[in-house]
C-alpha cells in the first residue's frame, strides 16, 4: 500500500479552497432565485383565486369578505396584514354612447374605465398599475361619475374588450422576505 505524501495534500487543499470561492456564491445565488421564483408563484396563485371570487361576485365591500381575502394570502405564506401586502381589486369596462346618457359629455367613451375599486392591506405599498380613480365610494368601492371622470381610465390596460363587457382584475403585492424589494402579480377574469 502506498500512503499519501503531504506534497498531494498541499496541493489539494488549494484546489478545494479555490473551488469553494465559486461554489459557495452561486450556490447561496441558486437559493435566492429559488425562494424568490416560489414567492412569485405563492403571489401568482393569490391574485387568481383572489380575481377569480371577485369575479364571481364576493362582494369585497364587506370586513368578512376581506378577512377571506386575508386568509387565502395567509395559506400561501404571505400577508395583507401588519403593512406586508396590498390586494388591489378592480373592476373595468369599455364606455359605450350608452352608458353616457343624454349628456354630450363623456369624456370616457370607446375607452375602458375602473368602474369599481377594493384596496385590501398596506395601500402605500404599491399603487394599481391601472391607475387611481379620484371619485372612489369607500363603503361600497363605486367610482362615481366614471363614464365622464378621465382620471378613471384604466391605464396600462391592453386587453380587447367589446362594448358594456367587463373584466375583473386582481393585483397583490407582498415584500419579499429576502430582498428589500417586493413580488407583483396581477390576474383577470
Amino acid at each position: 500500500m502506498q500512503r499519501r505524501t503531504m506534497d498531494g495534500l498541499g496541493t489539494s487543499i488549494p484546489l478545494y479552497a479555490l473551488g469553494a470561492i465559486f461554489l459557495v456564491p452561486l450556490s447561496i445565488g441558486v437559493l435566492l432565485v429559488s425562494s424568490n421564483a416560489d414567492q412569485n408563484d405563492q403571489a401568482n396563485q393569490i391574485s387568481r383565486d383572489l380575481a377569480s371570487m371577485y369575479a364571481q361576485g364576493m362582494d369585497f365591500s364587506k370586513s368578512a369578505n376581506q378577512s377571506i381575502a386575508n386568509r387565502v394570502a395567509e395559506g400561501l405564506g404571505m400577508s395583507l396584514q401588519n403593512g406586508q401586502g396590498v390586494l388591489i381589486l378592480s373592476k373595468i369596462r369599455f364606455v359605450e354612447a350608452s352608458d353616457c346618457g343624454g349628456s354630450g359629455d363623456c369624456a370616457n367613451q370607446g375607452r375602458t374605465v375602473v368602474t369599481q375599486r377594493f384596496v385590501i392591506g398596506n395601500a402605500a405599498l404599491r399603487r394599481s398599475s391601472f391607475g387611481t380613480p379620484a371619485n372612489i365610494d369607500t363603503l361600497t368601492g363605486n367610482v362615481g361619475s366614471w363614464a365622464t371622470d378621465a382620471s378613471a381610465r384604466a391605464q396600462d390596460f391592453h386587453a380587447k374588450l367589446s362594448p358594456g363587457e367587463f373584466t375583473y382584475a386582481a393585483e397583490f403585492y407582498a415584500l419579499a422576505r429576502e430582498s428589500r424589494t417586493g413580488v407583483y402579480s396581477r390576474a383577470m377574469f
